[in-house]
């Protein structure tokens, strides 16, 4: 029987693939970070500008955070777990044999592949919601302009709050945008200071929007490449296992 041992020289177990990866990770979330932040302040601005708020744009800095946090820390961690992998091989490589380490590694990987398969999920979510505020961004400013051309068309308006009355159309209609709450005084915006700087001001958010969806999708591309690649590390270490100790144990039978 040939040798089962082998050298490769030290370049050969470089995790190269998984570096890459990390590279692309932790470049895309700064991105991301960034551009979500201040798309987030731009945001809140304008809606300061229009003395109104809305739903659930609260969640979104906890989300950063978190996901920030999750993302990298579990970027690291399978990264590391890459390169105990070139570790394991080497041994078998120089050994032909199997450690306890490569059984170890088997565990902890299984279980990184779940949380790893989350963290996956959650980026494609956050793709979605990304794609629903820059749709709200968009319409919202589209509004705003909408409502300062009309009034420089004809003339600026009034509205006094009541459900009776509708909200002219040099004015910004808040009842037409279910995403943003607002009292019936604040429902129908006329003043034309205020929809100038909240217009300036959505188009300054919008704008961040494909920065920070580049940032996004360079995690989701990068996650993606780091799962397979440490699904394949898994399944390759596994069957590695498997044939040492078939030939060992076909070794020491023949002995």
């Amino acid at each position: 029987m040939g040798s089962i041992t082998r050298d490769r020289g030290c370049l050969y177990y470089v995790p190269w693939l998984a570096t890459l990866c990390v590279i692309i990770a932790v470049t895309s979330l700064g991105v991301w970070a960034y551009f979500t932040k201040r798309c987030e302040d731009l945001t809140l601005g304008a809606l300061d500008d229009l003395g109104i708020s809305a739903k659930e744009l609260n969640r979104i800095n906890p989300a950063l955070v978190a996901t920030a946090i999750t993302y990298l820390s579990l970027t690291l961690v399978i990264y590391f777990m890459s390169l105990w992998r070139s570790f394991i091989e080497a041994n078998h490589d120089a050994t032909g044999v199997t450690g306890g380490g490569a059984l170890a590694f088997l565990v902890l990987s299984f279980l990184l592949l779940c949380c790893w398969w989350l963290v996956v999920v959650w980026l494609v979510l956050l793709v979605m919601a990304n794609t629903v505020w820059a749709a709200a961004l968009y319409v919202t400013h589209g509004a705003s302009k909408q409502a300062l051309a009309a009034t420089a068309s004809f003339g600026a308006a009034t509205w006094l709050p009541s459900s009776d009355l509708p909200c002219p159309g040099q004015c910004l209609d808040l009842t037409q945008l279910v995403f943003m709450a607002s009292e019936l005084q604040d429902a129908c915006i006329c003043d034309t200071d205020k929809l100038a700087a909240a217009r300036d001001s959505f188009k300054h958010a919008y704008n961040q929007i494909p920065g920070l969806a580049v940032g996004n999708w360079g995690m989701l591309a990068a996650g993606v490449w780091l799962l397979m690649n440490f699904a394949c590390q898994f399944s390759h270490t596994k069957r590695e296992r498997e044939i040492l100790i078939r030939v060992a144990t076909r070794i020491y039978s023949g002995i």
